[in-house]
């Protein structure tokens, strides 16, 4: 363990905020996080116990027209071994690194031309002593501009170039009711792969063993009229508003019959027809209201997967994780359920389960409301395809304006997943905002081979990440809609 110094001066001069100051934290390479265990000195300046070498910095922060992200300092890839950073020079420094990279054997377009010409810009007089503070903050916006717009259009490059018929393009189907409805046809329009809700909850209410597929049938009916190819969500998911009253009180040993049996059930009853199946569902410490230990999740983990396989030796079991930076790990937060001494991150509970030989097939990511930018979302990407397994986006969604729920704020609010990845995105969320940032992550996704399938959550209001769906509660189609239907005519193969 080491001690770090990092400055993160705002305007003026003077220090940033205290709430951004207080958000620092290091990592490994690969997202990995330290716990934070920090201090704010009287200058300012962020005093950090660390434990990782190489190292980058991330800290929370508003940046001028561009929104409220973590930003990330990693010394142009190869990480910092030193003692101190001066976190928004040594950002901009990263992020024009990254858009140089991206440039390669690409004809930029003026507006990521631009951008990067205007962080150069800035710098320089920051350099020179004008407005520094200032100047050296309208570097960094520019320079992440620069970076994101650059690998967008290296992907768009590779993606439209290459449109693909292995990309699966969905949504959950939660709310439907018969095919004559607008929520069916515009769903069937625009996806062809569907998530439906096999919660214990809603599936067996009432007592073990009693099993409830109606909605199940009706929506798999209409799934397989119109060709779209359906999952099943999930097997086992340790959340306490998604489990019934009956199954809480059952000791570790039940509970894996109980996950054993439910498994079984589920995917021999629809064997043929359910291929693909969320086997788990974010056991890596976060959602846990059975206060399991971290090898009890992994062997729960592994139940789930060998009883999918037993009942259908040709389905797909993914494993899904929330949270995929792992922010949780550095505040030493958990939604439900116990709190180990050390967290542990979904990267690491892969490579837990990979060590245990737990057999999955795919790893599934949460992205909701990602408060990064585009090039860290991508380089993330990059260290779970380093598991050398497919990868499914299994969730995700970001808001078409101001998001307003109950359980914002207050004294729960911290331990929420939307606290640790809600942020705002080129100059805050609108229907345009919302349709950008989905054209430009669709687009990356499709230029990496490794990405199977892109499921959103949810299709129609209200939605789990706050105005994120494709539809308002009338089932009137959002922007975001209509840009995904043109977007498809570019990256699959018709």
């Amino acid at each position: 363990m080491k001690t770090i110094h990092i400055r993160l001066d705002g305007p003026g001069g003077n220090a940033m905020p205290k709430a951004v100051l207080e958000s620092v934290y290091a990592s490994d390479l690969e997202f990995e996080p330290d716990e934070r265990r920090s201090r704010i000195l009287p200058d300012g300046t962020v005093e950090m116990s660390i434990t990782k070498s190489p190292y980058m910095v991330h800290a929370r922060m508003n940046l001028p027209f561009y929104g409220n992200i973590w930003v990330t300092a990693d010394n142009e890839g190869q990480g910092y071994q030193g003692e101190f950073v001066d976190f928004v020079t040594e950002a901009t420094r990263t992020y024009l690194h990254e858009a140089a990279r991206f440039a390669e054997g690409v004809e930029l377009s003026p507006q990521a031309e631009g951008h990067r010409l205007a962080a150069e810009e800035y710098t320089h007089l920051a350099n020179r002593g004008t407005r520094t503070p200032e100047n050296r903050l309208y570097a960094l916006s520019h320079a992440i501009y620069a970076a994101e717009a650059a690998l967008y259009e290296s992907a768009q490059k590779k993606a439209f170039a290459n449109p693909r018929d292995d990309l699966l393009l969905g949504c959950n189907f939660f709310r439907y009711t018969s095919p004559g409805e607008r929520y069916a046809k515009f769903f069937s329009q625009a996806f062809n792969f569907a998530t439906l809700p096999f919660y214990a909850g809603r599936t067996l209410p009432r007592k073990r063993g009693e099993y409830d597929y109606a909605y199940i049938d009706n929506a798999l009916d209409y799934l397989e009229s119109q060709g779209i190819k359906p999952k099943g969500h999930p097997l086992w998911f340790g959340h306490d508003n998604v489990n019934p009253d009956w199954l809480k009180s059952l000791p570790f040993d039940e509970l894996k019959k109980c996950a054993r049996e439910i498994a079984l059930h589920h995917v021999s009853t629809y064997r043929g027809r359910v291929e693909v199946w969320d086997a788990m569902n974010e056991a890596h410490d976060w959602a846990n209201c059975f206060c399991l230990s971290q090898e009890q999740l992994v062997e729960l983990t592994g139940v789930c997967c060998d009883a999918l396989h037993e009942a259908n030796s040709k389905a797909q079991a993914v494993v899904n994780i929330c949270l995929p930076f792992a922010e949780y790990v550095a505040g030493r937060y958990v939604c439900y359920g116990s709190l180990p001494e050390h967290l542990r991150s979904p990267l690491a509970y892969f490579r837990a389960l990979l060590e245990a030989g737990i057999q999955f097939d795919v790893v599934g990511i949460q992205l909701y409301f990602p408060a990064r930018d585009m090039v860290m979302v991508n380089r993330m990407l990059s260290v779970f395809a380093s598991l050398g397994k497919p990868i499914h986006i299994t969730e995700m969604g970001v808001s078409s304006g101001a998001r307003a729920s109950a359980s914002q704020g207050g004294s729960g609010w911290s331990q929420q997943q939307l606290s640790h990845s809600e942020g705002s995105w080129h100059g805050g969320w609108s229907e345009r905002t919302q349709a950008d940032w989905m054209e430009q992550f669709y687009t990356i996704a499709a230029s990496r081979p490794e990405l199977q399938a892109l499921t959103w959550w949810d299709f129609m209001e209200p939605s789990f990440s706050g105005n994120g769906a494709f539809l308002f509660e009338d089932e009137t189609p959002k922007e975001m809609y209509f840009r995904l239907l043109a977007l498809k005519k570019r990256i699959l193969k018709s």
